[in-house]
């Protein structure tokens, strides 16, 4: 609350009363021409990318018996095209297709209800999240997979560079209301976009660190004589596991802030490790809330994304009378259609646009998950820190606001 003279209180600033009503301006943000038109570039090369691994890659993985990793299964679903050489599992991944889109919320409130946070606000955790657990997976189990860790670095190479400039965007946005040019945005990651980068690296080594002395020791009690000697110091290996432990659950559940930290703060990778570990540690619940929170207002706006995005395509197809009812999608899924031959080139063509109005959805669900992110780190940020919301990183093309000189009023 500001007062302007005589004791009257003309302004109430909510942000700075209730701070997390600064939740409320992430659907405006996420719904921008840049941070969707980035999300959108990033979500193709992620599919392209995606589909030809679960294409080409994953074959050695079956020849090992390898179990198909689940975070291709969401790439497959929006793709609708699975391997050809697997004709059960086609069967399968349509009819789970089918069962889901024929779920009525009259019906089914709660079945749907989930599968609407499924296909929305989870995704972009399951894509992202998941791959590190695999790769953890495989590497616990000694079954070294050059695919999964070869995924993981694509994944990180992405969303280091388009995720890192939707969270610069959005972190310009939600402190001082001002934007960077493309050349500005381009020249902030090339002196900062190696933090993304080096943060997460940091973290992995970290849990290597720990666990290769974990390893020596499981080799060393294998020794006569070793073995007492490492009984009676097993404390140090509980230790080691400790630490591993530690930066796993904040790897896996707290990597977005690292993210944030580079966008806000021009960290670098150590910064921005010690900042999550910092935050995520000493405000668990507040994480908890926050991203709860925006979760829930994160699925009503991608209803409101899904029915404008549906409404177009509905709208289109059938007041103009177009013969591709196979583009009409079902709400709030999103349907990539499949070329047909019974229709016309030109056909297929208008069925490929569709599939691009169609992943507006998708793009939405990135842009909220980045928005989200940033959002969070300010509001812990605020609370560990105490640091004011408008303090940001500005690089020299970022001036900050100043207030008109008296004399020149």
């Amino acid at each position: 609350m500001r007062d302007l003279g005589e004791g009257t209180i003309r302004r109430i600033d909510w942000q700075e009363l209730t701070p997390v009503v600064l939740l409320l301006r992430i659907f405006n943000i996420a719904t921008g021409i840049r941070v969707l038109f980035l999300s959108m570039i990033g979500i193709l090369l992620t599919l392209m990318i995606g589909y030809w691994i679960n294409s080409n890659g994953l074959k050695s993985h079956e020849e090992r018996n390898f179990q198909k990793p689940v975070y291709i299964e969401p790439l497959l679903d929006f793709r609708n095209q699975p391997q050809q050489n697997e004709p059960q599992e086609i069967d399968s991944l349509k009819q789970q297709q089918q069962h889901r889109q024929s779920i009525s919320f009259r019906e089914h409130p709660a079945e749907y209800s989930w599968q609407l946070v499924q296909h929305s606000v989870l995704v972009p955790w399951d894509i992202f999240s998941t791959a590190g657990i695999r790769l953890f997976h495989s590497v616990s189990r000694h079954e070294y997979s050059i695919v999964l860790l070869g995924w993981f670095f694509v994944l990180l190479l992405i969303w280091s560079f388009f995720g890192g400039m939707i969270c610069r965007t959005v972190a310009l946005r939600l402190t001082i209301d001002q934007s960077e040019s493309g050349r500005e945005l381009w020249q902030f990651i090339k002196q900062r976009g190696t933090g993304f980068l080096s943060s997460v690296i940091i973290i992995v080594l970290g849990i290597l660190f720990c666990l290769i002395p974990i390893k020596l020791c499981g080799w060393f009690f294998a020794v006569p004589v070793l073995n007492f000697i490492l009984a009676i110091l097993f404390p140090i290996v509980i230790l080691f596991g400790f630490f591993v432990m530690v930066l796993a659950v904040s790897l896996l559940l707290g990597w977005p802030l690292l993210f944030a930290a580079v966008s806000v703060d021009g960290s670098d990778g150590f910064d921005a490790v010690s900042r999550m570990l910092s935050y995520f540690y000493q405000r668990p619940l507040h994480y908890l809330v926050y991203w709860t929170t925006s979760g829930i207002l994160g699925v009503l706006g991608y209803v409101f994304v899904s029915i404008f995005v549906d409404g177009i395509v509905f709208l289109i197809i059938q007041f103009g009378g177009f013969p591709i009812q196979t583009a009409i999608p079902a709400f709030g899924y999103l349907t990539l259609p499949e070329t047909s031959a019974e229709l016309s080139q030109p056909g297929n063509l208008i069925l490929a646009w569709c599939g691009m109005v169609q992943l507006i959805k998708l793009a939405y669900t990135f842009a909220w998950f980045w928005t989200s992110n940033v959002t969070i780190y300010l509001l812990l940020r605020r609370s560990v820190d105490a640091t004011p919301f408008i303090e940001v990183y500005r690089s020299a093309s970022v001036k900050p606001r100043t207030l008109p000189e008296l004399n020149n009023l």
